[in-house]
């Protein structure tokens, strides 16, 4: 049976989803061209924009009227454009930066692997890879571009996120914490920061913890944490009493997951915790906010098409952490965007 004309969909709820790719080019351009920058601080004209910029005046002028449209940007009655507060948002030095987040979505190497969304769902296997042969982590080892790109846009992620760990999450039980994945240490850093407490080891790859004994100098922290090489499907270091995964297990397959947690399990005491800092999907839980769900579902469909990964409902959590000898015993709500929480899981 078909709708009256009544309950016809509006143009604020169809226009997102046949046009939000067209959206994204447009912020993104204007994001990439330095636009936001240049209006920081005074409007300008199509033309001084062009001039700075170095853009073709006619192009850019069609550009930027749509940047206005879509919000980004106002425009008076003399032609000079303004930055919003939205537009803001794609400063290079926004607190909230979207502009290495769209960096990385426009990546060509990303952009085409969105385009094969569909042969994903159809095979069951990762967009990216359909697309070029091989996974994004190994496409990162041979392309200086995209791997500075995609660092750029983890760590704008990491900007929000970690306050809300430091603020959010008590980690005064822990007496030594060990960061697994923890990159150059930026998020151990901020933890160690907040508690003087606490001792910690950061560990990694030889790559991915090459900067971190200078990132953790920078913080005044190096005298409480150390730094340790290897690869977490092997095996992870003995002696802590928390095990933190931020934003680790969602790379991964179910499979790559429980070799992760086993070897967390497997070096965790008989009190020692595994702690999951992630989004977690919605699983029809009528109180949760719909565009907070909606950023997660979307995260989750990033993974499918990057990674080999995905975000998990609780329910999944608990399954995935039972199959590794552990069991979910406490949830805690963050205060960052899109659903995300600390999971806490204990020996079984």
């Amino acid at each position: 049976m078909s709708s009256s004309t009544t309950d016809q969909p509006t143009p604020a709820q169809y226009l997102p989803l046949l046009f939000g790719f067209a959206l994204n080019q447009i912020a993104g351009a204007t994001s990439r061209l330095g636009v936001p920058d240049l209006l920081d601080e005074k409007a300008l004209t199509a033309e001084e924009l062009a001039t700075a910029t170095g853009a073709h005046p006619g192009f850019l002028l069609r550009l930027l009227r749509a940047a206005a449209t879509a919000g980004l940007l106002t425009l008076d009655d003399q032609g000079r454009f303004a930055l919003t507060a939205l537009g803001g948002m794609y400063r290079t030095d926004a607190p909230l930066q979207a502009a290495p987040l769209d960096a990385m979505h426009a990546a060509p190497a990303v952009w085409q692997a969105w385009g094969a969304l569909e042969q994903s769902v159809r095979t069951g296997k990762p967009a990216f890879g359909l697309v070029h042969g091989t996974g994004l982590f190994d496409r990162l080892q041979t392309d200086p571009e995209l791997a500075a790109v995609f660092h750029s846009a983890m760590g704008a992620g990491s900007a929000v996120q970690l306050p809300a760990i430091t603020n959010g999450f008590d980690f005064s039980a822990f007496q030594h914490v060990t960061d697994v994945g923890g990159g150059n240490g930026t998020h151990l850093a901020a933890i160690l920061a907040a508690n003087p407490h606490l001792r910690g080891t950061v560990f990694d790859t030889a790559d991915g913890v090459l900067d971190a004994p200078a990132v953790l100098a920078q913080a005044g922290v190096d005298d409480r944490c150390a730094t340790q090489a290897g690869s977490f499907f092997d095996t992870v270091p003995a002696g802590a009493d928390a095990y933190l995964l931020k934003n680790i297990l969602h790379d991964w397959d179910d499979d790559s997951s429980k070799k992760i947690l086993d070897n967390c399990r497997a070096a965790m005491g008989a009190n020692g915790r595994v702690v999951v800092f992630t989004s977690v999907i919605a699983e029809g839980r009528a109180h949760e906010d719909p565009l907070e769900a909606l950023g997660a579902a979307i995260f989750d469909i990033e993974m499918m098409v990057v990674t080999t990964g995905r975000e998990r409902t609780l329910t999944e959590f608990e399954q995935l952490f039972a199959a590794s000898g552990l069991k979910l015993a406490k949830v805690t709500p963050l205060p960052c965007p899109f659903l995300y929480y600390a999971l806490e899981a204990v020996a079984a």
